[in-house]
């Protein structure tokens, strides 16, 4: 049967996971609106997490400096995704006023759209402008076919890996999972790094991307005609993987305690062969151990797999619904020039995040700082996927964190663990 395409939210103690999927995005040409300048001394607050490299503040500065007549300050909030998504429901739920603006994990904007709590943007930014965006970026930032987010930076899943030790043991970087466990376990018997292969296995989101990541490049699919699967061979597959990751010490037990910056923090030190992360690691590699010696390439796929496929994320600015008057027009030209020429190179140049902006692919001065960014953005363009589109996600993902960490951490059978996932969802209302 058909999933359906429009799913309303509502609050459940145990987590569901669907499906959804977004309407067709237009790409027609929209009359630019009658935009006037903001009044002068008007005051936006803009919401976002720390990302390692003060993001959020610095570009405030840098706007703030070509627009004295307009003052951004910033909320910043710990990187902590699901952390900093419950501190937004929170404000919006109780009907928030003072923060016009809000950096979103692109999976949030389904939710917070359905429930009202943003501004359509379509008649703020015509076709022109929005064609400079990467497509898969723009179209994960639409709902029901409207435009309710402005992209702001991606992010993508890859394989970063020590070119120096592999090209000791003369090997390529690895394209298979085989591959990955075989070249981590010689380098590790070599005494060469402390650990083969890091993950981020946490009890939070990145557990779910990782898990769907490799998922995916096992060959895996959510759904069928039938409607949600979980306990199917490729998921059974891949979670007998992770586990045996952890059981033949190729990944250390401490990834089930560790998020982003724990698991590049361990690599960035020297003691690691391979890890899974995200392009923020080459910027950060140049002050670390590792400097010079390190490499990118993509997730390598499973047994059943054969596609290189990677989990698309980053931020998008998503503008307050109760935001009028002085202040929406002040956070417009704010958000016009987060994604502007100027901006646009130091989202990768500064902040060593993946630009929206296609032009920036071709920017010499970015490829010259990372010469694997052409790779990437062909990547997302054409191996990203979109994690559940569906307004209730946030419970989609609690599930999924739940029972892989409780199957990792306490070695459950993969397959009994993942029939236990598929039969409460199954038995849910919201998952027909």
């Amino acid at each position: 049967m058909r999933m359906p395409r429009n799913l309303k939210y509502f609050a459940v103690t145990v987590a569901v996971l669907l499906v959804g999927a977004f309407g067709t995005v237009s790409c027609s040409k929209i009359p630019e609106p009658d935009f006037q300048e903001p009044s002068p001394s008007v005051t936006i607050t803009f919401a976002s997490l720390e990302t390692g490299t003060g993001t959020a503040q610095r570009f405030a500065e840098q706007f703030m400096e070509r627009y004295p007549d307009i003052r951004v300050e910033t909320k910043i909030l710990p990187p902590i995704s699901d952390f900093v998504h419950d501190a937004f429901v929170n404000e919006l739920v109780n009907g928030e006023t003072q923060t016009d603006l809000y950096a979103l994990d692109t999976i949030w904007i389904a939710e917070f759209a359905s429930s009202g709590w943003l501004k359509p943007l379509d008649d703020f930014f015509d076709a022109e402008t929005l064609d400079k965006v990467l497509a898969k970026p723009l179209e994960n930032a639409h709902y029901n076919g409207r435009l309710y987010a402005l992209p702001w930076y991606t992010d993508s899943g890859v394989l970063f890996y020590r070119k120096d030790l592999l090209e000791e043991i003369g090997a390529d970087p690895p394209q298979t999972w085989s591959e990955l466990v075989e070249q981590a376990d010689t380098l590790q018997r070599s005494g060469k790094v402390r650990y083969g292969y890091l993950f981020q296995g946490d009890k939070y989101e990145g557990l779910t991307v990782n898990f769907l990541e490799l998922f995916w490049a096992n060959g895996g699919e959510l759904a069928d005609e039938d409607g949600f699967r979980l306990n199917v061979p490729e998921a059974v597959e891949t979670l007998r993987f992770m586990q045996n990751l952890l059981e033949a010490r190729i990944s250390p037990r401490e990834v089930l305690q560790y998020k982003e910056v724990q698991a590049r923090e361990r690599f960035l030190a020297g003691d690691a062969a391979f890890l899974r992360s995200g392009p923020i690691v080459w910027g950060l590699s140049a002050s670390s151990e590792v400097k010079g010696k390190i490499g990118i390439a993509p997730l390598p796929v499973g047994p059943s797999g054969g596609q290189i496929v990677t989990s698309i994320g980053g931020a998008s600015i998503g503008l307050n619904a109760r935001t009028t008057g002085e202040r929406e027009k002040a956070a417009i030209r704010f958000m016009k020039f987060l994604i502007g020429d100027e901006a646009r190179r130091q989202v990768a140049l500064g902040h060593f995040r993946l630009p929206v902006v296609r032009n920036a692919y071709e920017d010499a001065d970015v490829l010259a700082f990372n010469p694997y960014y052409g790779d990437i953005g062909q990547m997302i363009e054409n191996a990203a996927r979109f994690r559940p589109i569906a307004v209730n996600y946030s419970e989609i993902s609690n599930v999924l964190q739940t029972g892989l960490h409780d199957a990792l951490n306490r070695g459950i059978d993969a397959e009994a663990a993942l029939e236990a996932m598929e039969q409460l969802i199954r038995a849910l209302p919201a998952s027909q």
